[in-house]
């Protein structure tokens, strides 16, 4: 369940980049502090009341925040309920509130309620929490419990009422049994991770929404266990003696890395319309965002990545809706790097050429090593890539002072092509493909490909060394990135490589999915490992030379060029229609949040 959680809330955007095309922040991920708790404006004149209700594991998250932010706002009213999970999206749903706590993502029956009654909604990750298993103070027998013995326990039917039932080397002593109530997310939670089934629990225990209840319960009685959110642990540590599971503690570090097995997410659910209509509304979650990373951690919870804080800054900035591009702007926007993301940048500068005029866009193509090259000398604003920044040359940037963003844009199929007269060939394993491009090949005839090809030369065209589809290809095909044949004829120019191989019957070669879809009447794409590549395979991942596309941007050219700035959150609002109409496939409305978001704690611009 935690995995596909995270796979939900997958992000690729980080200050400084990261070299893994596939990385997914999860509860591993490291959070910045934004600064001082102060918001950026006055507030001091606002006024209105924002209505939370919800899970009491967040509770302690969103009323540090409703502290601080009455020390800013005074004349804002905000009112922080605990009906548990459950309990807090029936009146989310119904209206009641602005903003839901919970512990666990929304269901699907929740989802259609919401839907039913008009309320849209943005999902905001804020914490990672280690569901704590406890005992009254006063048990000194067990350290720790398996998963195996806490679903002995909970599942539906358990006849286990004493201690000795669990292991027989405990006590011959009368086990109480403390837990949330059905409402509550963490009794979601909990059974769909001890039990293997949401909802599944014997029912004869003693159930609460309110954690304190159960506090107060387990620290009365001797033989008492239960389990809640670790902030109610730690508060109540003289009170409570923590279990661990498995063999594993809950503490920061447990659950920061995720070795903890109960390990689960925090969320916070904001209706769309109280973001719009409802400033004060507004600030408070901006307020809320911006001081997570301190809040989260002073309530004993674990702070998201900068990332995900970023997703939720970028959802925000998206609900209010971006601000007009301002007037008179005017200066250059250099780009340069990847051949495949020219067709994405440059169609995003012909569109923002015809609402801002004054500003001048240059993209160049001279691949990706090429652009990195510039990027990190300070000659251009933004690099297009195909792949992530090297360690090599994000040293080079750090050295001359260059700080950047990354900032994932499309999904690429980098298309294997063959003459369109070619007709023996349909599909190539990636075996194959190894055997003609690996270092030291003498394969230069198709029937060495494949026996029953046919004794016809084999031409061969493939982007050049700077390439970034050059280092993603010989890394995902022959096992090493760069290492190729050196015998082909090479260019950073995808149009070149075209116009060889539609020129050339026993031509073979590879690039990305938009130039052969630019060039399908001249060419012929073949399958891999049996998947064509299209917008549905590339799309699911089906296809396995799949890939990430970016732009990387300086923080000093979104910082102190109006001019930049503006042209990148035009891209950015715009990337989902420029990316398909090019023939990439954009990337998901979270990834394009994060982007937004980073644009906005970077600049403190947009929201």
């Amino acid at each position: 369940m935690l995995a596909a959680l995270l796979a939900v809330v997958a992000l690729v955007v980080a200050a400084c980049g990261s070299d893994d095309p596939s990385a997914t922040p999860n509860p591993q991920g490291t959070s910045s502090a934004t600064g001082a708790l102060e918001p950026e404006e006055d507030l001091s004149s606002l006024s209105g009341d924002v209505g939370i209700d919800g899970s009491s594991t967040v509770f302690p998250i969103s009323e540090a925040v409703a502290e601080e932010f009455r020390s800013v706002a005074p004349k804002v009213r905000v009112q922080v309920g605990v009906s548990g999970t459950g309990g807090g999206f029936k009146r989310f749903c119904a209206g009641e509130t602005d903003i839901s706590n919970a512990s666990r993502a929304i269901k699907s029956s929740e989802l259609e309620i919401c839907a039913a009654n008009g309320i849209d909604f943005v999902e905001m990750l804020v914490g990672w929490d280690g569901l704590s298993v406890v005992v009254n103070p006063d048990n000194d027998f067990v350290d720790d419990l398996t998963i195996e013995e806490l679903k002995m326990i909970y599942e539906p039917g358990s006849t286990v009422n004493n201690w000795n039932q669990v292991r027989a080397s405990f006590p011959d002593e009368e086990l109480t049994i403390f837990a949330p109530d059905v409402d509550s997310g963490t009794f979601d939670f909990f059974t769909d991770e001890v039990v293997g089934e949401e909802g599944a629990s014997r029912s004869d225990y003693t159930a609460s929404s309110d954690d304190n209840v159960l506090v107060q319960g387990i620290s009365g009685e001797k033989g008492a266990k239960g389990y809640f959110g670790y902030a109610y642990y730690a508060e109540n540590a003289d009170k409570l003696k923590v279990l661990g599971v498995d063999g594993v503690v809950p503490n920061e570090e447990t659950i920061l890395s995720g070795d903890y097995p109960l390990t689960r997410p925090l969320f916070l659910y904001v209706r769309e319309d109280s973001l719009r209509d409802k400033q004060h509304v507004a600030e408070f979650v901006k307020f809320y965002i911006a001081n997570s990373p301190e809040l989260v951690a002073d309530v004993d919870y674990v702070p998201v990545s900068t990332e995900q804080y970023d997703a939720a800054r970028g959802a925000i900035a998206r609900v209010l809706g971006v601000p007009a591009i301002e007037s008179g702007l005017s200066g250059d926007v250099d780009i340069d790097g990847s051949s495949t993301v020219f067709p994405i940048s440059e169609a995003v500068a012909e569109e923002f050429r015809t609402v801002n005029g004054r500003v001048r866009v240059q993209v160049g193509v001279s691949g990706t090593g090429g652009g990195f090259k510039r990027f990190c000398a300070g000659e251009t604003d933004i690099a297009d890539a195909s792949r992530p920044i090297k360690s090599s040359e994000r040293e080079d940037c750090l050295a001359n002072g260059i700080e950047f963003v990354e900032l994932l844009v499309g999904w690429d199929g980098l298309s294997v092509v063959v003459n369109p007269d070619n007709d023996f060939v349909d599909d190539l394993t990636i075996e194959e493909l190894k055997m003609i491009y690996e270092p030291g090949s003498t394969v230069n005839n198709w029937n060495q490909v494949r026996a029953s090809f046919p004794d016809e030369e084999l031409t061969i065209f493939a982007p050049d060394v700077d390439s970034g589809t050059f280092d993603f290809f010989t890394d995902e095909v022959v096992g090493e990135e760069g290492a190729s044949r050196s015998d082909y004829t090479a260019s950073s120019d995808d149009n070149v490589l075209v116009q060889g191989i539609s020129g050339e019957k026993g031509a073979k070669g590879y690039f990305g999915y938009a130039y052969y879809a630019e060039n399908a009447d001249k060419l012929k794409v073949l399958g891999v490992d049996g998947v064509v590549p299209d917008e549905e395979t590339i799309l699911s991942g089906d296809y396995s030379l799949t890939r990430p596309l970016f732009i990387y941007v300086r923080v000093d050219s979104l910082v102190d060029k109006p001019h930049v700035r503006e042209f990148v959150r035009f891209y950015i609002e715009n990337a989902p229609a420029l990316v398909a109409d090019v023939d990439y496939v954009p990337v998901s409305t979270e990834q394009y949040d994060a982007a937004r978001g980073a644009i906005a704690r970077l600049t403190k611009y947009g929201l």
